[in-house]
Parts: structure tokens; sequence; C-alpha cells
């Protein structure tokens, strides 16, 4: 019963991952205008593995590597709301907004009783990479005229609907959004998939994440994806260049790619492909990076306005909102730092800034392969400048993945499949013992 439940638990995590802002009711919930079912019911299966099977944060070093790191933030996101209702002017629907707590925890739980039963989640992981980036070339595809709309225009009609359910004047079109309703959080997720193809999975199946990843990061046009891939493939081939043992593979990797590129080139298919909205964007995008071009796209320019009237509006409130910012703020935010910082103040902000620079000052010491958390610390803090991927509890999912694995692996005194590759006699997979190291943490 306890491996089959936590096998069941891990494909609702798919469905969840996959179809989470897709199949919702229409609610009022803190201003996301719908409350979706496979995040319920994943929610639901992961709590009965916590109480019934008896899954625990045990052990003083989980607990001591959870309070070190996610703690402090996961206990504010969770208090201050609460806070908010009891002595604020805030509806308990606002309550919902713990939601960003109870997602992680959920993958925490589903995560050790993977690691406890011998369940290996990264397969269902995969499958939601695979689908998220198949459905995102379809867009792609369809907005090039390459896909008959007699084959996609169901698919068009359902993102309008989709959309439409979390906010009616938010409609995305000329975008790749997967199957979440905006194209930042398909760029969030596409990186977060080339990371973890990249250090997660064995060499067949890290090609395929790898490679959906990076055509959902070029369909999303989301810039700050685009620029913390950038930075995460020069980090790869620095890396590989140091270590000899890596390089072919990484050479090799490179060829292909290139020789793909130029065979669609050559056949005319890049030039049909890339949009000239996604050159505009790339364009104003690199002109802003430089500092000398954010004053003409009008993204850019909204959220400094965006920003500076958050610094204008949290005046009013000397401990910040306590609730969910946006429901007073009545705007997207855009910036996880400001976000924070109206809710919380700078306590809520110094939190999330432990939460990421953990891998660096606290875990790097006491777990192994700490720096593939840092790989994963660094892509949030990018995409917080210019987003809230902490509100993006489906598109960040496999940040907390990626961490649940890592401290596993080091707890049970394994490695993951990258390191493996890189020793000249590979071992084989860690088997858990009678005496496994139950933990329960992330970074």
């Amino acid at each position: 019963m306890r491996v089959l439940w936590t096998r069941l638990t891990a494909a609702v995590l798919t469905v969840y991952l996959l179809l989470g802002q897709r199949l919702t009711i229409d609610a009022t919930t803190g201003g996301r205008g719908a409350v979706s079912l496979p995040e319920i019911a994943f929610l639901a299966s992961a709590a009965g593995l916590w109480l019934i099977l008896h899954i625990r944060v045990d052990g003083p070093q989980a607990k001591g590597l959870f309070l070190s790191t996610a703690g402090p933030l996961f206990t504010l996101l969770t208090v201050l709301p609460f806070v908010g209702v009891l002595v604020g002017d805030y509806e308990p629907r606002a309550l919902y907004s713990i939601i960003v707590v109870l997602v992680p925890t959920s993958i925490l739980v589903l995560g050790t009783a993977a690691a406890r039963w011998d369940v290996d989640i990264r397969v269902p992981i995969l499958v939601a990479i695979v689908g998220h980036g198949l459905y995102g070339i379809g867009q792609l595809l369809a907005r090039v005229g390459v896909m008959p709309s007699a084959l996609w225009g169901w698919a068009t009609s359902w993102d309008a609907q989709t959309q439409s359910a979390y906010s009616e004047a938010y409609l995305i079109s000329s975008r790749s959004t997967g199957l979440f309703v905006n194209p930042n959080e398909f760029g969030l997720w596409s990186v977060l998939a080339v990371i973890f193809g990249a250090l997660y999975l064995q060499p067949r199946r890290r090609a395929l994440a790898i490679a959906f990843g990076a055509i959902g990061v070029f369909a999303s046009q989301s810039r700050t994806a685009w620029l913390a891939l950038a930075l995460l493939l020069i980090t790869i081939l620095v890396a590989s260049l140091l270590k000899p043992q890596t390089a072919k593979s990484g050479l090799i990797g490179l060829s292909l790619a290139a020789l793909t590129t130029a065979i669609i080139t050559l056949f005319g298919g890049l030039s049909r492909l890339v949009e000239a909205g996604a050159v505009s964007r790339f364009n104003t995008g690199l002109g802003a990076l430089i500092g000398s071009g954010s004053g003409e796209d009008a993204n850019l320019s909204g959220r400094y306005v965006g920003w500076e009237r958050a610094n204008e509006f949290v005046q009013d409130y000397v401990f910040g909102t306590l609730g969910p910012p946006q429901l007073k703020f009545g705007g997207s935010i855009d910036n996880q730092f400001v976000s924070y910082y109206l809710q919380g103040g700078l306590l809520l902000v110094c939190a999330y800034i432990l939460l990421l620079t953990a891998p660096f000052l606290i875990l790097r010491g006491r777990i192994q392969q700490a720096w593939k958390l840092m790989i994963v610390a660094v892509t949030f803090a990018i995409f917080s400048y210019t987003a809230s991927p902490m509100d993006s509890p489906a598109a960040s999912s496999l940040a907390w993945v990626c961490a649940i694995l890592t401290v596993q692996a080091s707890l049970r005194g394994g490695l993951t499949e990258v390191s493996d590759e890189m020793n000249d006699h590979p071992p084989e997979p860690s088997v858990r013992s009678e005496h496994h190291i139950r933990m329960g943490t992330y970074s």
C-alpha cells in the first residue's frame, strides 16, 4: 500500500504539473480567480502520505537543514496571511495564498516517501516536461502558420478560455505558454527543465528534457528565461573546459545542436520559426540589459513604474500588507523582492534572501553537490527581478524536486547521475539500506 500510494501521489503530481492551471473551478481566491482541481488533489494525496503513512521530517540533520534554509520564509508566508485576516482587513479567502507553502511542502513529503520506498519520481516529472514542451511547440507552429488551424483551433480556444478564467483582461496569443496561462511561467519552467535534465537524468532522458526545455525557453519569448539559459550554458561550457572528462560529451552536444540548427536554417525553417515579435523583444531586452533601451519597451517601463508606485504604496503599512499584496496593490508587481517587501517588509525579504543564499553559505559544507542547488538558486534570483517565481507553485515545482533529490542523495551518501558519469568507474545507483536515513528537506 505504501509504494502504491507513493506512486499514485507521483502520478497526481504529474497531472497537477500538466493541468494544474487548466482544470479549474471559478472562485475568488486572493486574486487568482480560480481554484485548481489537480492542485487540491495533489495536496490531499500528499496529506495522506503525511498523516496515514507517517512521513515525517525527522532526524536532527534534516530538521537543521530545513530550519536554516526554507523554514523562516515558509513560516512567515504561513503566519502573515492569518495575521492579516485576524487583525487586518483581509477576507478569509486571502488564506488561500499559503498554497505557495503547501505545494513545496507536499513535494517534500512525496520526495521523502519516494526515497524511503525506492520510488523514482523523476519519470513522472519528465512526462510533465515533455507534455509542456509538446504543447508549447504546437502553439509556436500554429502562430507561424506551420500547424493548420483545423488541427490546432481547439487549443487556441482552450488557451483563451483558460486565461479568461484567471483574468479576462490578460489574454496572450503571441507567445507560447505551454499548459500554463502565462508565458513567463512557461519560461521559468523550461529553464528549470533544462537544469533538471542536465543534472538529474540519465543520458537518453537527459537529452529529451534539455531539448524540450530549450525549445520552451525559445517559444515563451521570456527575456528573463533567455538570460538565465544563456548564463547556464556559459557555466556548463566553462565547467566542461575545466573538467576534461566531461568536455567530450559537452562538445558532442554542442555539435549536434549546431548541426540541427544548420539543417533547419538550410531549409528556411529558422527564419519562419523566429517571429518578428521575438526579435523585437530580444532587441529591447538587450538594450535594457546594457542600459540603453529600457524606455523603448512598454513592458519594462511599466515594471519600473509599478516598482516606484510600490515604494510609495508600502509607506501606508508599518509591517507590510501581511496578506497577499496584489489584493491591495491592484496590479501585478513582477518582482519577488518588491512583492515580499510589500507583504512583510524587510523581514520577509531577508527570509527569502536566506533561502537563495543557503546553498552558498549554509549547505555548501553540509551536503554533497551543493553546487547544483547554487545553480537553482541563481536561476530563482534572476527570475525574481522581473517576476515572482515563488507565487507560481506549479512552474517553480521543479526547483523543489531538484533540491529534494540533491539533499536525499547527500543524506544517503549517494551521488546523482551527472557526478557518477564523471567518475572513471561509475557506481551503480545506490539502493536504500535497512538503516536508511530518514529525511525530508530541501534548500
